[in-house]
């Protein structure tokens, strides 16, 4: 089941963006490898880690979370479920 408080969104710009959580580590890395530059409603968009900027590398083995950016501004998230549910279950 997918909870408002842990689907973060923000569609205050031209490019809404969100992050989502999943329970299991390898199931974020799989979507992050899968969907990175995928097309959603027709609008290429990017995954990453969910981490704080840094000039360090981080460890991000133990991540639950995905960023995913450039997303159109029509998506609702019913349409993210849908695209990143396929990975494994989202917290």
């Amino acid at each position: 089941l997918l909870k408002m408080h842990t689907f973060s969104w923000n569609d205050t710009g031209n490019d809404p963006y969100c992050f989502v959580e999943f329970y299991d580590h390898r199931h974020a890395a799989a979507s992050l490898a899968a969907m990175n530059g995928r097309k959603i409603m027709g609008k290429e968009v990017k995954v990453n880690w969910a981490t704080t900027p840094t000039s360090q590398k981080k460890d991000t083995s133990n991540h639950f979370h995905v960023f995913v950016g450039d997303l159109s501004p029509e998506i609702t998230t019913d349409d993210v479920k849908a695209a990143f549910g396929p990975f494994g279950r989202i917290s």
